[in-house]
């Protein structure tokens, strides 16, 4: 069986000039992080929490999230600049304060 030969084009395709703006990092731009804050135990008061977190960073917006047998979370979306540190300093903040177990995050979306 003999193979069939593929026609070469004759002449290259002319490709238009392409131009990237701000391609160097100049603007950088914003990232929308969701995290889940457990509590460290179920007597802590969230209310009195999600004010304390409203205090000490810029916050989209706080709802509660049901875990088990009672236990809530807290959902917190939070607005951060998409740079080098990333989330890093948003999740030391957070854990760092008191009633707060542990810190998840769960979303991440770049913002246009």
């Amino acid at each position: 069986m003999a193979l069939l030969e593929v026609p070469t084009p004759h002449k290259p395709l002319p490709l238009p000039e392409l131009r990237v703006h701000r391609a160097l990092g100049v603007c950088m731009g914003k990232v929308a992080v969701t995290l889940r804050l457990m509590p460290k135990s179920p007597e802590v008061d969230l209310a009195r929490l999600e004010a304390a977190i409203k205090k000490r960073i810029k916050v989209h917006s706080i709802s509660r999230e049901p875990i088990a047998f009672g236990l809530e979370a807290l959902r917190v979306v939070a607005v951060v600049p998409d740079d080098a540190g990333g989330t890093d300093p948003l999740e030391r903040e957070l854990i760092s304060m008191p009633g707060v177990g542990n810190v998840q995050i769960i979303g991440l979306t770049r913002l246009l």
